[in-house]
């Protein structure tokens, strides 16, 4: 059975999706980023970092995530944990997020990529285009899913993307939040993202 870690910071969305009937046959294994040790997750075959945790506790794990992909482990890192700090070759550009484009009828400016992707058997387009607290510029042989362009049609950068080619394991990064909207019971897509990253990192 895949051994999947989840680091998370007890914050109530963290809690409320690892309590999450639907998650249940994951067998989720909680790893709090403050208590517990850093090589605890040595053994797993999936480590998922949770969004929104303390970059000044997140980055006291950084080795160890380095140390999991280069075993060949599947590491998946959600928003707004400052990636560009602590995963290598990453930059990362906070942008003002555009929340209800859906109600407001605003041009998301986000574009899927790459639709050939063996990724794209997981993720609907719902479940990728929401909203987004940044972008990132990858590493040589990352490919995006989604990239966000400005009001000008310009590329900005990547909000979602993988990297199966920089180290022996697979990596999956976004700027998008959906351990805290699917624990807080908002926000349509996260639900769906959380799951279908899920499925893609223990199926794909």
């Amino acid at each position: 059975m895949t051994r999947i870690a989840f680091l998370h910071g007890g914050s109530h969305s963290h809690l409320a999706t690892l309590a999450d009937p639907a998650l249940a046959p994951y067998r989720l294994a909680p790893m709090h980023v403050r208590t517990d040790r850093p090589d605890a997750v040595r053994d797993a075959d999936v480590l998922v970092v949770a969004d929104r945790l303390r970059p000044d506790l997140l980055t006291a794990w950084a080795s160890e995530i380095s140390a999991a992909l280069a075993r060949g482990a599947t590491v998946i890192a959600f928003g707004e944990n400052h990636v560009g700090d602590w995963l290598p070759g990453v930059r990362e550009q906070p942008r003002p997020t555009v929340f209800w484009w859906w109600r407001t009828g605003e041009d998301h400016r986000l574009r899927t990529k790459h639709p050939e992707h063996a990724a794209w058997q997981f993720f609907s387009e719902k479940s990728v285009i929401w909203h987004y607290h940044g972008v990132l510029e990858l590493p040589a042989g990352a490919v995006s899913l989604v990239d966000l362009h400005t009001e000008d049609g310009e590329r900005d950068g990547s909000i979602l993307y993988v990297d199966e080619n920089t180290t022996a394991g697979r990596l999956l990064v976004t700027t998008m939040d959906p351990v805290y909207h699917h624990g807080s019971g908002f926000m349509p897509g996260a639900t769906q993202m959380l799951y279908s990253a899920l499925h893609w990192a223990t199926r794909g």
